[in-house]
């Protein structure tokens, strides 16, 4: 099996344009020697993750550069539509890269020498924005964890994420989490919160790893609903946002069309973006009532970047639709490229 050979065409197909299917993707891989489509997915993964870094990092871009290119990097890519009994089980689905993009770009800090972390970073996506030598990353799967090691991240561990090593409490000025979702066999206890989702749990173990003064990035599943008071209905999610809200600066929870921004991953579930701000002083408050930013949903990359605000000149009216042009004159040009093979 030649996996880095397979890898550095899956890259070079990526660069020209050229569009695949499920059937060609892995009609190319049995060209390397690999057959099985656990491997081929998480490999052709690694090559998107490796393509999309590149872009990230390119400081002749201005980050709506980057952005509209990563964008145009993933309406290329293969549909990700390999499912596995381990991917199933693990309820494994990676963010798309413009997301990805956004989200480690909002924790980026000022400090001299930050630190990162990363508790459920399947094959690094969501860390693509972030530089190696800062970032520590952690995964259970095999062989996403190897896919890990094959990058120059600070460290590369494997333990289990709903229980991060107390050397961690704290630590990083920036984290990011996409954790897989499931019911938990037992609640667990967060001071007087009872959390019941696998998921939310996850989330709030990798919060604790975050300095007080730290931004974090949280991407959980479904959209946020509401009874007829205004308020988050009652159950899992409530639980979760009220402890959220109460003890961190939330600055906004984007919800996400899955079918729009999802797909080409693998999946079209509905995803919601939490965007922390650092934690609270003094602990107090609760999920807020419902408004109308919070419940208007995300459809396109140009309204996501409107909504995640990187760079606050870009919120006019005109250079919105100076965007939109780019955005769509992006999306054109690559579409001729793959016409023109």
């Amino acid at each position: 099996m030649d996996k880095k050979g397979y890898i550095s065409r899956i890259r070079e197909e990526l660069h020209n344009g050229r569009k695949h299917s499920k059937t060609t993707i892995e009609s190319i891989a049995k060209g390397f020697g690999i057959t099985n489509k656990n491997l081929v997915k998480e490999f052709t993964e690694l090559a998107i993750v490796l393509n999309a870094r590149e872009i990230a990092h390119d400081s002749s871009l201005t980050t709506y550069e980057k952005y509209l290119d990563i964008v145009a990097l993933y309406q290329s890519q293969v549909n990700l539509s390999m499912r596995t009994s381990m991917s199933v089980l693990m309820q494994q689905y990676s963010t798309p890269a413009p997301i990805s993009f956004l989200a480690s770009s909002y924790i980026l800090s000022a400090n001299t020498i930050p630190l990162y972390l990363e508790p459920s970073a399947g094959n690094g996506l969501l860390t693509i924005a972030l530089p190696y030598h800062f970032t520590h990353v952690n995964e259970l799967d095999d062989v996403r964890l190897e896919n890990l090691k094959d990058q120059p991240f600070a460290k590369v561990s494997s333990w289990d994420a709903l229980k991060p090593p107390a050397a961690y409490d704290r630590k990083f000025d920036g984290v990011i989490t996409n954790p897989p979702f499931g019911s938990l066999s037992e609640p667990i206890l967060f001071g007087k919160f009872k959390i019941k989702r696998l998921e939310h749990a996850m989330a709030l173990n990798a919060l604790r790893c975050m300095k007080d003064n730290g931004k974090a990035v949280i991407i959980i599943g479904g959209h946020t609903t509401w009874d007829k008071h205004g308020r988050v209905t009652a159950g899992t999610n409530r639980i979760f946002l009220n402890y959220l809200y109460h003890f961190y600066k939330v600055e906004d929870i984007i919800p996400i069309n899955g079918k729009k921004l999802y797909s080409r991953q693998g999946t079209s579930i509905n995803t919601r973006l939490v965007l922390i701000g650092g934690a609270k002083s003094v602990p107090e408050g609760a999920a807020p009532l419902k408004n109308n930013l919070h419940s208007s949903v995300v459809s396109t990359h140009e309204e996501l970047w409107d909504r995640v605000w990187l760079e606050p000149e870009h919120k006019s009216g005109e250079t919105q639709t100076k965007n939109l042009l780019k955005l769509i004159a992006k999306a054109i040009q690559i579409k001729q490229k793959q016409l023109s093979k």
